[in-house]
């Protein structure tokens, strides 16, 4: 295998290297977003089946969320989320005592299944996460010489076993995906990237994740060129089609335009409120996606939107999004007085 300020919206190395500017890949919590009670009930029973190594129950529970495609309100696959559920001991500064028990824990699973690739995806995700706590979320001059060392071995160590679980008869679209993190961390090619997404796509084409992951790829801090990862999405979305296609155009623009800065200031304003639409229609958003549209509607000046998503929001603001209820409550402030 050869292998992841507010403007105005415009309508139309080394390993070492590259490794001190890579951002955390996902939020501080191992588990995944838990605004809904059924997305609460799920990391639940996933962590309560670790927890007493019921290997069988995990089986199943991935099984069934592959096999039925099925979805968390606000689009999230149930096979993402349980990975994200799996992938940590719960927070990434736990103590490595902790991270290893963890990982050993994945392994026994791995030796009790040994035709699964659910615990060798797992064990990948783990160690993935493992290297963003060698390294920390820090600028580059806070991490040490032995950081980016462990952080160098622990994705080596990710990428052997997504490797070998790659062999297995049994497939699994979050292989592809976690080694998309492996891809930009050790500054793969583009040609090896755009592989690893190929062979995504082809096994589970509305798995979102592989174009978020490769939209951000393709950004000029990293492999492309200006506009290279806006016409991807464009072409992602286009390819996936209908309403699905609009949701994962959304979800590019959530993951790069929100929250802190517009990394993409070419996506398309009224195909990301498209995407907004569908995302309600196919799966229901959440609190969290709906505070996001609203931050992104208030940085591209659609006073309407806007108003339209804070009067759903209320005060149910989310910090990940705004950072502060200061912050919430001047995005409002200026959209009532606004001219």
């Amino acid at each position: 295998m050869q292998a992841l300020k507010f403007v105005a919206c415009s309508v139309s190395f080394s390993l070492l290297t590259v490794a001190q500017t890579i951002p955390a890949p996902i939020a501080n919590d191992d588990q995944t977003e838990l605004d809904s009670q059924p997305a609460r009930a799920f990391f639940v029973t996933i962590r309560d089946a670790l927890n007493r190594e019921d290997f069988e129950q995990l089986e199943q529970i991935a099984a069934s969320a592959r096999s039925e495609k099925s979805r968390l309100t606000g689009g999230d696959w149930k096979l993402r989320s349980f990975y994200l559920d799996i992938q940590g001991p719960g927070r990434l500064t736990a103590p490595d005592a902790t991270w290893i028990h963890h990982i050993e824990r994945l392994q026994r699973w791995a030796a009790a299944k040994p035709a699964s690739i659910t615990p060798r995806v797992g064990i990948g995700s783990a160690y993935v996460r493992y290297a963003w706590k060698a390294r920390g979320n820090g600028f580059a001059n806070t991490v040490t010489a032995d950081g980016w060392k462990l952080f160098q071995e622990r994705i080596e160590n990710a990428r052997s076993t997504l490797e070998q679980a790659e062999s297995l008869p049994m497939k699994d679209p979050q292989l592809y995906n976690t080694l998309q993190v492996v891809a930009l961390a050790q500054r793969w090619s583009r040609a090896q990237m755009d592989q690893l997404v190929q062979q995504g796509m082809a096994l589970e084409p509305e798995y979102f994740y592989f174009y978020v992951a490769e939209t951000n790829f393709l950004m000029p801090k990293w492999h492309g060129q200006p506009g290279d990862a806006e016409n991807f999405a464009q072409s992602a979305a286009a390819r996936v089609g209908g309403p699905e296609g609009d949701f994962v155009y959304f979800r590019i623009a959530a993951s790069e335009n929100c929250c802190r800065s517009i990394q993409l200031p070419d996506l398309s304003c009224d195909r990301v409120k498209r995407g907004f639409a569908a995302l309600e229609q196919l799966h229901g958003s959440t609190n969290h996606q709906r505070n996001v549209a609203a931050q992104m509607a208030v940085a591209n000046h659609d006073r309407e939107f806007a108003q339209q998503l804070f009067a759903r929001i209320g005060n149910d603001w989310d910090a990940a999004v705004w950072g502060s209820k200061e912050k919430f409550d001047a995005s409002k402030t200026t959209l009532s007085t606004a001219n």
